[in-house]
């Protein structure tokens, strides 16, 4: 992990101690500097303006009191996002935690507009999102790829962030018209043949993308083409049989909603980064 700063998003929830704890792991294990921050929003803090400091320097103290002296803790009002931009602009922040453990899903935030799905969607740094109470020692982390330019920048830039850490790169390829093949009179060996096609097109196109990749060379790289069945069953099975412990994923200026369903039913940590494919 890089030497710049840690930002810890916290909203004072239960899963708060065990974001923390993660946090802290990582800032000493990467000798990085850290931030918390807790955001109190200004559209109701509005009605009760005469309770807002009060309110301000309770969160404080409780962070602080988790924290110790671990972090530097800041406690604001103001609109969520706008608020978390300008900390990360002022402070060299490339780093991004929170956590995610509530009853309603992803996508009912997402509609919502809540910080989360905000987090994602407009700040272009790598977001740990803490998922699961595991020790955060995440020695093999799955990286599916679409082989696109903001899959290449994520890749690269966690290989910076966890240096140690051995990658798993897959790519899922679709062999089209699969089902169809034997409707159009074919047999079972010019079938299989046309599937063979598939898979050695995206064995191909996969090897030039990791020749591409500017990265240490002594990183650890592991990489596989799966034929596509379903993204959600395809990872649970990579994350169980290859003992995953953190999932990554990228995305561009176009969000995919395959992501936030990964990161919603992800049974690991997941790290998300988006990614502007102009710059």
């Amino acid at each position: 992990m890089n030497k710049n700063r840690i930002l810890v998003l916290s909203d004072l929830k239960d899963f708060t101690k065990i974001v923390a704890q993660k946090a802290i792991f990582l800032a000493k294990k990467y000798e990085n500097e850290m931030d918390v921050l807790h955001v109190e929003d200004e559209s109701f803090l509005k009605f009760f303006k005469e309770k807002t400091d009060c309110s301000l320097n309770n969160g404080k103290e409780i962070l602080k009191s988790i924290y110790k002296d671990e972090a530097k803790v800041f406690s604001k009002c103001g609109d969520f996002i706008k608020t978390v931009k300008e900390h990360i602009k002022e402070n060299n922040i490339s780093f991004v935690i929170v956590g995610f453990k509530r009853e309603r899903t992803l996508f009912e935030d997402i509609f919502n507009g809540s910080n989360l799905s905000s987090i994602i969607r407009k700040v272009e740094l790598p977001v740990l999102v803490v998922k699961t109470e595991d020790e955060p020692i995440y020695k093999n982390i799955l990286i599916p790829t679409d082989l696109s330019k903001a899959s290449k920048k994520n890749i690269e830039y966690l290989t910076t962030l966890f240096p140690e850490a051995n990658f798993h790169i897959e790519h899922y390829y679709k062999a089209f018209f699969e089902d169809r093949v034997k409707l159009y009179g074919f047999n079972d060996e010019e079938a299989h043949d046309f599937v063979d096609f598939y898979e050695q097109e995206a064995q191909k196109d996969l090897g030039n993308f990791v020749k591409s990749l500017e990265i240490p060379k002594d990183t650890k790289l592991f990489v596989k083409t799966k034929k596509y069945i379903d993204i959600k069953s395809m990872v649970d099975e990579s994350i169980e049989y290859k003992t995953i412990d953190l999932l990554s994923l990228s995305v561009g200026t176009s969000l995919s909603i395959f992501s936030f369903d990964l990161l919603e039913h992800s049974t690991k940590d997941v790290i998300i980064y988006r990614i502007n494919e102009d710059n």
